[in-house]
């Protein structure tokens, strides 16, 4: 797997050597994206979590306007570098018919390990200190995005409820 000192650098795969990192082998694949090539898509159902090897990626979630029913706008919240060797699609490994909740393009030209669910399972039940491992720190990015958004909606709460003094 000739990307797996890149994945020592991923926060999926902290804690592990190498050589755990490579028992997942069987559950990966590398795929290059084009620029402004859709990687995932809002709404569509995921059965694979993917990481960031090379490139750029936007992340983006769609927003209905006020009083316009079919009306939507996307919003882009982030952009991701490779320098972190940053992983989403994490809820389609814990879900059944996980459904995106955001739509990740490729900003340059990307290279992108993906992971299948299935096989995914698979590798982790037959290495379970390891799938152990990386289920924690799936578990670390869920609760930090969760951390997050709780004081995301708190800032907005308090800043309709100032609105609404007036």
């Amino acid at each position: 797997m000739p990307y797996i000192p890149q994945l020592l650098k991923c926060p999926l795969f902290k804690g592990l050597s190498e050589e755990e990192i490579s028992v997942y082998r069987p559950a990966t694949r590398l795929v290059k994206y084009a620029q402004d090539e859709a990687i995932m898509t809002e709404g569509a159902e995921g059965d694979t979590l993917v990481i960031l090897i090379k490139g750029k990626v936007t992340i983006s979630k769609k927003l209905t306007l006020l009083g316009e029913d079919t009306d939507t706008k996307d919003k882009t919240f982030i952009t991701l570098t490779e320098e972190h060797r940053p992983f989403f699609g994490e809820m389609a490994m814990l879900m059944e018919h996980s459904v995106r909740t955001a739509t990740v393009t490729a900003s340059s030209d990307c290279e992108i390990v993906v992971m299948k669910k299935t096989t995914f399972q698979k590798v982790s039940n037959e290495h379970p200190a390891i799938g152990l491992k990386l289920m924690e720190n799936i578990a670390v990015k869920l609760a930090t995005n969760l951390e997050r958004e709780s004081k995301n909606v708190l800032k907005l709460t308090t800043a309709f409820s100032l609105v609404l003094e007036e």
